[in-house]
Formats: structure tokens, C-alpha cells, sequence
């Protein structure tokens, strides 16, 4: 469970490329600036059915990210998923990846790899980060091979924003495989290209201490 929050917090720190926040703002500005945020999502979801179809997708995508921000995994990815149904190239890609994130918080792995090997195949800004996803979809439904081979195509292409989470999970996993040599280049890898990351942090930190009377 830890290595699926890290990984989802490090998603959605990073993004993606190609957001579609510039479709939003008209839907943002139909909101009463003073709207408590416990309306917000009836608020969205009155616009996305009385829109036209650009507005519809961006209040949609605007109630994904409200669900997601909360945790509500299951209703961002319906949201997401409806947003995406009305929008094309790399805005669908965007809101198919954010759907992939919510899935994978769902816990289920298998939708969750649809909507990221359809945003690897759709738009090229996103493939790095979808990659990542898909990798973990594997990681989720128990196939750490799968997994390690995922991470290990995106680590020998340019993996971008991707790539310092991508090397924490991969050394993580060459460390269970008993892949010493793996494991350590893959931290030093880390280290020497994202030296101010949260996972090079991560890998520097001193350990936790134990109770009392522990080491």
C-alpha cells in the first residue's frame, strides 16, 4: 500500500504535459467565488449537464480533480472518464491518464492499464508518466516482472519528469529480485541526475529509529 501512495503522490506532483487547464477557466468563472467547497461538486456537475460539449468535458475534468484531490478514487475516474469521452488527441490523453491515476487508487490494475496503454499510443507528451503508470498497473495486480520490464523500456528512453520515480521503484524491486549491481546503479543514477528530488531525499535520509532499547 505505501509503494501505491508513493508512487500516485509522484504522479500527480509531476503532471502531465499538455494540460487541459486552459478549457477549465470558463468553467471556473461560472462558479460564485464564494462557494463552499462541499457544493462544488453539485455545482460542477450542474454545468456538465447543461453545457455544450467543451464545456461539459472541462466540468467534468474539473469534478475529477476535485474527487481526486479528496481521495475519492471511484467518482474521479467516472468524471475523468466522461470528460474524456467528449475531447480528442492530447486533452483526451490527459484526461485518460488522470483516470488511469484514479484507477489505480480504485485498485483496478486492469482498467487501469487500458487507459494508460491508450495514452502511450495517443500522445507521445504523455507516454513517459503513462508508462510509470502502467508499470505500477502491473506492480498492483501481483506481476513484479512485468512491472520491472515496463520500468526498464521507460528507464532506457528519455523518461523525463518520470524517470526519478521510475528509479526509486526500480532499484526497490532489483533489490527483491537480488539484482545488487541493478539496484545500486539505478540509486546512483538517481542521485547524480535528481539530486533535489523526494526520492533522492528518500534515499539519503537516516533511518527511522526504533522503540526504545532498539538500535
Amino acid at each position: 500500500m505505501r509503494s501505491l501512495t508513493r508512487l500516485l503522490t509522484a504522479l500527480l506532483l509531476t503532471g502531465a504535459a499538455g494540460s487541459t487547464a486552459h478549457a477549465l477557466e470558463s468553467v471556473w468563472a461560472r462558479l460564485p467565488a464564494a462557494l463552499p467547497v462541499d457544493s462544488l461538486a453539485p455545482a460542477l456537475q450542474r454545468i456538465e449537464a447543461a453545457g455544450p460539449r467543451a464545456t461539459a468535458a472541462a466540468a467534468a475534468y474539473a469534478l475529477g480533480q476535485f474527487h481526486q484531490a479528496r481521495g475519492e478514487y471511484r467518482p474521479a475516474s467516472l468524471a475523468f472518464g466522461r470528460a474524456a469521452a467528449r475531447l480528442q488527441g492530447d486533452d483526451r490523453a490527459e484526461a485518460r491518464y488522470r483516470q488511469g491515476l484514479s484507477l489505480l487508487g480504485e485498485r483496478s490494475p486492469d482498467r487501469a492499464r487500458a487507459a494508460f496503454e491508450e495514452v502511450i499510443l495517443l500522445s507521445p507528451p504523455h507516454r513517459a508518466l503513462a508508462q510509470l503508470g502502467l508499470a505500477q498497473s502491473f506492480g498492483l495486480a501481483g506481476d513484479a516482472e512485468q512491472e520491472l520490464n515496463v520500468l526498464r523500456r521507460l528507464l532506457d528512453g528519455p523518461a523525463g519528469e518520470a524517470e526519478p520515480a521510475a528509479l526509486e521503484r526500480y532499484a526497490a524491486l532489483c533489490d527483491r529480485a537480488h539484482r545488487a549491481g541493478e539496484s545500486r546503479a539505478a540509486r546512483e543514477r538517481l542521485l547524480k541526475r535528481w539530486p533535489r528530488s523526494f526520492e533522492a531525499a528518500r534515499l539519503v535520509a537516516p533511518p527511522e529509529p526504533g522503540p526504545a532499547g532498539q538500535p
